[in-house]
């Protein structure tokens, strides 16, 4: 920068006095090779801030912040007599949200939620996990367990939804309601 200054100062005090035209073309020559000098300093400078830039990005811990919230579930069997269990509903990548969750009672029967879900539509979601019905009087005592891809359907002005595969483990005509709550506020 100073010597770019330096030349101009030169250049101007040669137009000034009437430099001869080798003087004027000494007076260009310094200023050309003086702006090329620039020119490679600031391209060594913007490599070397790209690189410090890069390194330090490099440095920088990948960070997820996941906000999580909970929702009411509930089988109807336990439901009839106690409190809905929780959820927790974690937002993740490509609109998928982490759920996990549980419902009991004090004959330690249970509903337990674990995998992920999508919204497919104003009413419908889609999950893709497990989900375990425990209720001691319903298929000879054992736990049903349904894994894979499964759909909630919410109707109407319900505030659940509904899982759609209600069919317990036992077969027949004994279903389980499967439902989880106030999916409009996160999903």
């Amino acid at each position: 920068m100073k010597n770019l200054i330096k030349s101009c100062v030169i250049f101007a005090i040669c137009l000034a006095f009437g430099c001869s035209d080798s003087s004027q073309q000494k007076v260009t020559n310094a200023i050309d090779n003086t702006s090329d000098s620039i020119s490679n300093k600031l391209s060594e400078l913007n490599d070397t801030l790209k690189n410090v830039r890069d390194e330090l990005k490099s440095k920088i811990p990948k960070v997820e912040i996941n906000v999580s919230k909970s929702v009411p579930i509930g089988l109807q069997w336990i439901s009839f007599e106690s409190e809905k269990g929780t959820a927790q509903i974690t937002k993740k990548a490509d609109n998928w949200f982490a759920v996990k969750g549980e419902q009991t009672n004090s004959r330690n029967e249970y509903l337990k939620i674990d995998g992920r879900m999508k919204r497919l539509d104003a009413n419908r979601v889609s999950f893709e996990g497990t989900l375990i019905t425990y209720i001691k009087d319903n298929n000879g005592g054992v736990p049903c367990e349904k894994t894979g891809a499964q759909v909630f359907l919410k109707k109407g002005d319900r505030a659940y939804y509904r899982l759609q595969n209600m069919e317990n483990c036992a077969g027949g005509r004994l279903l389980d309601y499967v439902d989880i709550y106030n999916l409009d506020e996160v999903l």
